[in-house]
């Protein structure tokens, strides 16, 4: 158990995540289990083996939020060392355009709301999803 526990802890973890907006605010999920079991999170999840990011991300939406993707756009990817898994994440972060009415399964989600930019960063338990989410706010030159 040791050993597998110690290969695991070596592997980058891929997910996926999804900046949705409407009218100009930012969807946010409150997870029901596993990592982000109380707090406020970007929907998304893990990318499966044989997976791309997208096809994670739309497996993910439709099986959390109940809704179709119609588009994806790449804004960012990260990297980072998790500060409670200590856990290796590789991060693909999309805009996303839903469909259909958001119907949260409550065995991966326990809330959600859409949020002002600006709430939904302080909102945000993971610094990486705060940092993306603030430079897409941030005004461009």
């Amino acid at each position: 158990a040791r050993v597998r526990e110690a290969v695991h802890a070596s592997m980058p973890r891929v997910v996926t995540e999804a900046i949705i907006l409407q009218q100009g605010k930012v969807l946010l999920v409150k997870g029901s289990r596993g990592f982000t079991e109380g707090r406020w999170t970007l929907p998304g999840g893990f990318v499966r083996f044989g997976e791309s990011p997208e096809e994670g991300l739309r497996r993910e939406l439709k099986e959390e939020l109940g809704v179709q993707v119609s588009e994806l756009l790449l804004v960012s990817i990260r990297s980072k060392i998790g500060a409670r898994s200590r856990l290796h994440w590789t991060m693909f972060f999309y805009r996303a355009t839903i469909s259909g009415p958001i119907r949260p399964h409550a065995d991966e989600i326990s809330a959600f709301c859409f949020l002002p930019p600006e709430d939904a960063v302080s909102r945000l338990d993971d610094p990486t999803m705060q940092d993306v989410l603030h430079t897409l706010a941030s005004p461009r030159c």
